[in-house]
């Protein structure tokens, strides 16, 4: 008895050593990624090109042309797996409140003075490690696409580069590392870096 009640105390004490590490890590990846996104803090590296790359000149799109608008996107990729969770565990709280006479449910939880049932504890739970997954991949995209400077397939198309500032000429120096875009798009500019 006295073992179960070690046991008890250690799980308990490592769960809430967890809780102080979650926190920093997920308060700093969502300012890391409003700083990446939202801001221009964060320069992309400055890569080179070829002389009339064809894989860098496809078309640039406008937000208003796209097939599925930005909008629609991060709702779907919100939404649809959370709604998904939502009634998959919905589900599984049902079926366990009927066995519930059998003792196989799981009970609620006190927290401050509120009881919060399993359906609602383990929602939250599950969507917001779905939420944090997110986040933690648009970060990891993001740096990685600033650390390395590899062009966006429309970069010359918004970029509009005057080949006559380099000096030479595309046949002597293929590569241009200088920075000679005549786009009045600087947004898309940067976003295509």
């Amino acid at each position: 008895m006295a073992e179960h009640r070690g046991r008890l105390a250690f799980n308990t004490q490592s769960r809430d050593l967890w809780h102080v590490y979650q926190l920093p890590i997920v308060a700093s990846s969502i300012v890391s990624l409003y700083f990446l996104e939202l801001t221009d803090i964060f320069r992309p590296a400055q890569g080179g090109f070829q002389c009339h790359d064809r894989s860098l000149s496809m078309p640039y799109v406008e937000s208003n042309e796209e097939l599925i608008p930005l909008l629609m996107l991060l709702s779907l990729a919100f939404a649809a797996p959370a709604a998904s969770i939502m009634i998959g565990e919905g589900v599984l709280y049902c079926i366990q409140s009927k066995l519930k006479g059998r003792g196989s449910s799981e009970g609620s939880i006190n927290a401050g003075g509120c009881n919060f049932n399993s359906f609602l504890r383990r929602t939250v739970r599950f969507v917001g490690v779905h939420v944090f997954g997110l986040c933690a991949t648009a970060l990891v995209t993001d740096v990685i696409q600033l650390a390395t400077g590899y062009h966006a397939p429309f970069f010359l198309t918004v970029c509009k580069p005057n080949y006559t500032r380099l000096g030479t000429s595309c046949a002597s120096n293929p590569y241009i590392t200088q920075d000679i875009c005549t786009g009045n798009d600087q947004q898309a500019i940067l976003s295509a870096r």
